[in-house]
């Protein structure tokens, strides 16, 4: 997942975020043959050789240089045969596999999520996504696809994802603060299928009770009434959420090292600060929470500061498919501490693997049109028919689908 934004401009050069991860370990050892050994007969026989012994060797295994070796044991049973530790739609997919009967070697990295170790790992194009529970547990294929082995993408179902920017600053409760940044991600089976940013001012029935800006849920009713209240006011099933405040934006960005973005535009001054230049800006966690946040410069208003928290989005998106697949547990470890979420590890490295499904680039970006009005003394924003359209749309995690 998702800092509180990210970009359409954003070119799918480098680099979630966006967003927006190696690995190694314990080589794969074979017996080695004992040396001939040459016996001397006595003088009156003729010279005679011992014959050569040699160690049986084991079988193949598959090996990775710093990844642990009941991890690799897992790997080994994935491409060498042997019943999988996976369950639901994972299982009967691999069940399908084509194994080999060759060593292999396996590249990826570790990390851990919310507390639970995750890992990520590569062979060739094959992708494997595991999850390791409890102590003592082994750990589970959740998800990857397996094309050396004949086998696509494990079956992976469509989720929406709210992604949450909280106005706290330190000490500010981030639950209890106005959610100025709403972005709903779809994700399905072909990758990220859409950002669909909300006004913050829309105005829409709160599910605490009575009509007010959605992004007044997050303080009267905390995270669970923010879902429930776009869920109700847009019509689109949520399936999850992250969320950061400021500081947490900020950690996230750092613990990344910034984030890269390709601007079609200076963004001279926030605060007397200049954000971007035209062109590629690798934006520290300073100047990537005033891009986010600037709305004064846009002719836009907050619609512009909504569509730049979507580039945002995407940048980090960038990112994390130019550093890999095998890097990406890695790089959502580095993020986990910095984000509150409900979701499992299970959905989060299937919901971050769509970066490599699909082109991030490619990814629409868009935010709903709305009027200005004024309800109870506020300006606010009106959603119309062509809200509710777009809605409609990102239902099945697709625009466009």
């Amino acid at each position: 997942m998702v800092p509180p934004s990210l970009s359409d401009s954003v070119r799918d050069s480098l680099p979630r975020r966006s967003v927006l991860l190696g690995l190694l370990a314990a080589p794969l050892t074979l017996a080695a043959c004992t040396k001939d050994e040459k016996k001397a007969a006595p003088a009156s026989s003729s010279t005679t050789t011992s014959p050569t012994t040699a160690a049986t060797p084991g079988p193949p295994r598959v090996s990775g240089k710093g990844l642990p070796a009941d991890l690799l044991t897992v790997m080994t049973t994935v491409y060498l045969g042997g019943k999988v530790p996976a369950g639901g739609p994972v299982a009967t997919a691999l069940a399908k596999r084509k194994v080999g009967k060759k060593a292999l070697t396996v590249t990826g990295s570790t990390a851990s999520w919310k507390g639970v170790p995750i890992a990520t790992v590569v062979q060739g194009k094959d992708v494997t996504l595991l999850v390791k529970g409890k102590s003592g547990s082994s750990w589970q294929v959740v998800g990857g696809w397996w094309p050396s082995l004949k086998v696509s993408r494990a079956p992976f179902a469509a989720m929406r994802v709210l992604a949450i920017g909280s106005d706290a600053r330190t000490p500010q409760p981030v639950e209890k603060c106005r959610a100025d940044a709403l972005h709903i991600i779809g994700v399905d089976p072909k990758g990220v299928g859409g950002i669909v940013g909300i006004p913050r001012d829309s105005w829409v029935p709160l599910a605490s009770g009575g009509n007010g800006k959605v992004n007044a849920a997050l303080v009267f009713g905390g995270v669970k009434g923010q879902v429930d209240t776009v869920a109700r006011a847009t019509g689109v099933p949520i399936d999850g959420y992250v969320i950061a405040g400021f500081k947490g934006f900020k950690d996230m960005v750092r613990a990344i090292g910034g984030i890269v973005y390709f601007a079609d535009r200076a963004l001279d001054d926030h605060e007397g600060m200049k954000v971007t230049k035209k062109g590629k800006n690798l934006l520290d966690a300073q100047r990537a929470l005033a891009f986010a946040r600037e709305r004064k410069n846009l002719p836009n208003g907050d619609f512009g500061r909504s569509a730049h928290q979507g580039e945002l989005i995407k940048a980090g998106m960038v990112m994390a498919r130019a550093m890999g697949p095998a890097r990406l547990a890695g790089l959502l470890g580095k993020m986990a501490p910095h984000l509150g979420t409900n979701l499992t590890p299970a959905q989060v490295l299937n919901l971050s693997a769509g970066v490599f499904v699909g082109s991030p680039a490619s990814v629409r970006n868009v935010v709903v049109p709305g009027s200005i009005g004024t309800r109870e003394r506020q300006s606010v924003v009106l959603l119309g028919g062509s809200a509710r359209s777009t809605f409609k749309d990102i239902r099945n995690g697709r625009l466009g689908a």
